[in-house]
């Protein structure tokens, strides 16, 4: 008797919503929320003070892409870990602690290898935690359009505080050291809050849906899942690195207002909180392409803006607000509809290797991207850069559009 109360009493907790979704992913959405209050209050200023330590043009695209590979490559290795051990939250909690202890420390850099080795070390941290993060919150899910839609806009929104904050505080004439410093503070919050968070294995689910075909669990990946994974990488290797957005937006304000960049990007990260649960739900009726195809299109217009002059003037400032609008929309019709994408296609039993192999393929593929963005910024100029990922973007979209995954979505 005391077994079924407890059993009701279980069930009705896991009906329970917030948001329309469960409150494991809401949750989960809290802690990315404050781990981006800590990120992106540096983001929005990092490169700036890589500049002003000694870098360069191709020293951004050095650590964007090599910390960006690193943590793609971890998350293809860690994503094949958790479905091996059957365990996801260690990986979690590892990762997300190791990242908002590391990242404060960059504002203490005297150097840019110094951040190099911090940024590192905060990407492992996110290496470690992303395929786990995401198999969970799929596990979680029963709309995943709408949960991973809801839960990147929580992480965005927290995107939108860090940058107010940088802001406000740049205003009142912090350095980048002490704002980047001063990121221990929301990290910290976002480490307790992913503790009461459970772990969920896949034998689990498969008794609360009493499901007990067990060749579900010997379910492979097959050749048409990979060959999406591969167009999803070449997608990321024509994607625009927001380092370098910001640097971009340097050329259109007055020098003497280069604290604006932070509200920039804080507009940006709007647009994505508000825009990533509608197109994740319209994802959901309509289709995961047509979306992704929309936001790439609005990203091959932007980048074909930004690689032609501009003389600073009212006009330039407005511009490139328009731009950062539409880079958010773009993020919110790409990146958390291709997680969608993934858990579409992947069994349960593989969620975790399929966001693995999904990140270790992007992982190389944006550190030559960034890599060869930043030498061709630094070497020639902005024009031939922004010309070289708009000709990029053109045949991504042109083979993601022509390419049928739609015998592989009712297979699934």
């Amino acid at each position: 008797m005391t077994s079924n109360n407890h059993s009701n009493s279980n069930s009705v907790k896991k009906r329970r919503v917030i948001f329309g979704v469960s409150i494991p992913v809401f949750l989960m959405g809290l802690v990315s929320l404050f781990t981006d209050i800590s990120s992106e209050s540096i983001q929005s200023i990092l490169p700036l003070f890589i500049i002003e330590i000694g870098g360069s043009t191709l020293v951004l695209g050095l650590i964007s892409g090599v910390t960006n590979a690193i943590a793609n490559v971890l998350k293809g290795i860690t994503g094949w870990m958790s479905d091996k051990i059957n365990k996801r939250k260690p990986f979690i909690v590892a990762g997300y602690s190791l990242s908002n202890l590391s990242k404060p420390l960059i504002g203490l850099s005297p150097s840019w290898e110094m951040v190099l080795g911090l940024k590192t070390t905060d990407r492992i941290g996110k290496g470690l935690r992303t395929s786990s993060r995401d198999a969970l919150i799929s596990y979680y899910a029963e709309k995943k359009g709408k949960a991973f839609g809801l839960h990147r806009a929580m992480d965005t929104l927290g995107a939108v505080f860090g940058s107010l904050l940088a802001f406000l505080l740049l205003f009142f004439a912090w350095s980048y050291s002490q704002i980047i410093f001063f990121s221990i503070i929301p990290g910290l919050i976002a480490v307790a809050l992913i503790l009461p968070v459970k772990d969920v294995s896949p034998e689990e689910l498969d008794k609360k849906y009493k499901k007990k075909n067990h060749k579900d669990k010997m379910e492979k990946i097959d050749r048409n899942f990979i060959k999406l994974i591969v167009i999803l990488g070449v997608i990321e290797f024509a994607s625009l690195d927001v380092v370098f957005l910001i640097l971009r937006a340097a050329d259109y304000i007055p020098s003497d207002l280069i604290y604006l960049i932070p509200i920039f990007y804080m507009i940006l990260n709007i647009v994505y909180t508000i825009f990533s649960p509608i197109n994740g739900s319209l994802s959901d009726k309509f289709g995961r392409k047509p979306i992704i195809i929309i936001g790439l299109s609005i990203l091959l217009v932007s980048c074909v803006i930004l690689a032609f002059p501009i003389e600073v003037s009212l006009f330039s400032v407005v511009l490139i607000v328009i731009i950062y609008i539409m880079h958010g929309f773009y993020l919110s019709s790409v990146d958390p509809i291709s997680r969608a994408y993934i858990a579409d296609l992947a069994g349960k039993e593989k969620r975790g290797r399929a966001y693995g192999y999904y990140y270790f393929s992007v992982g190389f593929i944006s550190m030559v991207e960034a890599l060869i963005f930043g030498y061709l910024y630094g070497t020639f100029s902005f024009t031939w850069a922004f010309i070289y990922i708009s000709i990029l973007l053109a045949v991504c979209i042109v083979i993601f559009a022509i390419t049928d995954f739609s015998k592989i979505v009712k297979k699934s």
